[in-house]
């Protein structure tokens, strides 16, 4: 397991955080004293798990779709949007 003092954890942060994806532990020193445990996720390096969808790809079918009923520039419906804000 790594020791390292709060100071050097702050300025090299970044690698201290490399090792524990590595699996590593980092043990936070305040004064000599451990006040912390840096331990990698549970469930690091495990693969996606595949869910089983709720509903079929029919239920697409039923959500109602709105037909624009004029023609509309969408570059000035996003201009005109952006210069409200």
């Amino acid at each position: 397991m790594l020791s390292v003092n709060i100071a050097a954890l702050k300025a090299r942060l970044s690698f201290y955080l490399g090792r524990v994806r590595q699996g590593q532990e980092v043990l936070v020193l305040d004064r000599k004293t451990p006040i912390a445990k840096m331990v990698p996720s549970p469930g690091m390096g495990e693969e996606f798990v595949v869910v089983e969808a709720k509903r079929t790809p029919a239920h697409l079918k039923r959500i109602p779709v709105h037909v624009a009923k004029q023609r509309t520039d969408i570059v000035s419906v996003l201009r005109e949007d952006r210069d409200r804000r």
